[in-house]
């Protein structure tokens, strides 16, 4: 092994962690649909109901589809701070952290499509926006190659500002 480079195990626990992570977020998926359809529809004295689902549908599809430039914008800078500091755990770390936000993120679809549900347009449609969320964050899975790719382009980026 290298010096510097992080042994498989670490990799192997990293992945966990942040299937970890998923499982909990994709929990909230199921849970949110059962509120849809338990709870009692509510009424809002400040916005009509078109006004709610215009609104939380504008949200939820800027959040869901601006996700993925905010995480890659995020990880070219645990990519270059990586190119300095050189610690691969502290890289994978950060990585959580990045995945951790990209989830939050999603997660908000699924809040969004749960006011839907209660305040706006309606069940059938609070219900679809909270799977247009669980199928973000399912999209999400972390895989042993997305890791790698992250540790190979932060290694050569690292290599690259050492030479």
């Amino acid at each position: 092994m290298r010096t510097g480079q992080t042994p498989a195990v670490d990799v192997g626990l990293h992945l966990q962690r942040m299937r970890r992570t998923m499982a909990l977020f994709m929990a909230t998926v199921p849970s949110a649909i059962a509120l849809a359809l338990v709870l009692p529809r509510r009424h809002s004295a400040v916005a009509s109901p078109l006004a709610v689902t215009v609104v939380a549908a504008v949200a939820i599809l800027w959040v869901g589809f601006s996700a993925n430039r905010d995480a890659a914008a995020r990880l070219e800078r645990i990519r270059r701070a990586f190119a300095v500091h050189g610690d691969e755990k502290r890289l994978l770390r950060d990585h959580w952290l990045v995945f951790l936000v990209v989830l939050v993120r999603l997660e908000v679809m699924v809040i969004g499509g749960l006011v839907v549900a209660l305040w706006g347009g309606g069940v059938v449609l609070g219900v679809l926006l909270i799977l247009l969320g669980g199928v973000m964050i399912t999209l999400t899975w972390p895989t042993a190659r997305k890791t790698q790719l992250l540790l190979g382009r932060a290694r050569a980026l690292r290599e690259s500002v050492e030479n």
